[in-house]
């Protein structure tokens, strides 16, 4: 197979110089300094037959930007999947190049792990639209959305464990995008020719379960009038995802923890054993530490799942992506909707963002889709999203007795000392986040959250 063929469009020429670095020894890269070269070099070698795969663009460039070269790329047929790069405002920039045909985008400085996982995955997208045989072509849901710092290190360690079978273990609350995780690793993975098997431990019936994933012989049981093939057998070779693996009843827990030890399990009725090869990723919206602690989930079950964690943030804490899932989702779904809606207003985006998503991502997708309907003109409107604007506090009622200084003073103090509060209560003591949220530096909100007296690990654990 002929090496990738990469092209680097940015005026900077570090950027060249870190993607060679990064990418060099596995691929042709080829760079330029400005937009009207990139479309030049781009064309150019469409018509010598010597196309490229991927182009790497940066989006703020002198006279031709990355969106006018896009554009232009676009109406000359130019195959090639194309990256925008930016280093200021992702969430923004990203929604952008999303919606002029950007197949994906990567934050700037350029991180070695997150590159080559999206140039891989824009590589594979290529090659199956190539027509090669040898490469499947991931969804396009197996896109994982974000702007933020916490998207590179989720790469970076999404990148350490794919190409590995280490068991990993994601952890986050319900439409935090677990599955989705789950799915890229196994894209990602040397397996990823081989079926990727969900199963949902909390929605089958405990009596069910264990039918389910080990299967059975002839005359098992009363209506087992035929040999059963389970679902750790049909991942065989690939990956089986055990969603809400904390809801597992305890029975179960023991013969779960056979199969990840030694690869081989019993269907109900045999009396030989299976052998499988299978890497099972987990996931579970529980504190497992406290179920270990109640005595409800093996703590040497744990052990064995816990090898590699991945914690995915509720949406709540990572409101800088809130924007782009929303474009994402509006792109995905105006077509079946059958409406050209161009994108959101600005006022219902700002709605969104003031809104806490308690079904993290999976809401606000179905928020989307139901704003979709509910729109009437070319843009979403703060009406059509469907949530309810972030209520303001009543002003208190004014001592006129007592001096202008000191009735200012206490406001102010009352107004910080809430406003750290539901802050870090939101954010759960994550000072990080909550300073980004804020728009204020870590330090100076660090300082205030001691000024009132606030325990950061009270927040982390509930109690405050």
């Amino acid at each position: 197979m002929a090496r990738p063929r990469l092209l680097v469009v940015d005026d900077e020429p570090s950027t060249a110089e870190t993607v060679i670095h990064f990418l060099g020894r596995d691929a042709d890269v080829i760079a330029v300094g400005g937009g009207d070269e990139g479309i030049r070099a781009a064309v150019d070698a469409e018509a010598q037959n010597r196309p490229f795969d991927v182009v790497l663009l940066d989006y703020y460039m002198p006279e031709t930007g990355g969106v006018e070269v896009l554009r232009e790329l676009a109406t000359r047929s130019v195959e090639a999947r194309i990256i925008i790069m930016s280093g200021r405002e992702p969430g923004d920039v990203a929604v952008e190049a999303m919606r002029v045909g950007a197949f994906d985008f990567i934050a700037k400085p350029l991180s070695r792990a997150e590159l080559r996982l999206r140039v891989e995955r824009a590589m594979r997208d290529r090659r199956a639209a190539a027509g090669d045989p040898g490469k499947r072509r991931p969804r396009k849901s197996d896109v994982i959305i974000g702007g933020g710092g916490w998207i590179k290190e989720l790469y970076e360690r999404i990148a350490m464990v794919a190409p590995t079978d280490v068991t990993v273990a994601i952890s986050g609350e319900s439409g935090t995008g677990k599955e989705l995780v789950a799915r890229t690793i196994h894209n990602l993975s040397p397996r990823y020719e081989s079926p990727f098997v969900v199963v949902n431990c909390a929605a089958i019936p405990e009596n069910l379960l264990e039918d389910e994933l080990f299967g059975h012989v002839k005359g098992a049981f009363t209506d087992a009038t035929r040999d059963r093939e389970g679902l750790f057998a049909a991942a065989d070779t690939g990956t089986l995802f055990l969603d809400e693996i904390g809801e597992m009843p305890a029975a179960l827990q023991a013969k779960i923890l056979r199969v990840l030890q030694s690869q081989e399990f019993r269907r109900i009725g045999d009396d030989r054993d299976s052998k499988v090869d299978v890497r099972v990723i987990t996931a579970t919206n529980r504190d497992l530490d406290k179920a270990v602690a109640a005595g409800t989930f093996r703590q040497d079950l744990f052990y064995r799942i816990n090898v590699f964690p991945l914690h995915l943030p509720p949406l709540r804490e990572r409101r800088e992506d809130i924007a782009l899932l929303a474009h994402h989702f509006l792109l995905k779904h105006r077509i079946k909707v059958g409406k050209r809606i161009e994108g959101f207003a600005p006022t219902a985006i700002a709605k969104l963002i003031g809104y806490d998503f308690p079904g993290n991502v999976r809401e606000l997708e179905n928020k989307v889709h139901h704003a979709l309907v509910m729109a009437q003109g070319p843009y979403i409107g703060p009406d059509d999203v469907g949530v309810a604007a972030p209520t303001m506090p009543t002003a208190p009622r004014i001592d006129l007795a007592r001096p202008f200084r000191t009735l200012k003073q206490e406001m102010v103090e009352s107004f910080e000392r809430e406003y750290v509060r539901e802050l870090l209560r939101a954010h759960r003591g994550n000072l990080a986040a909550a300073a980004r949220q804020a728009g204020m530096d870590r330090k100076n909100l660090w300082a205030m959250a001691k000024k009132y007296g606030f325990d950061l690990d009270g927040f982390r654990d509930g109690r405050e």
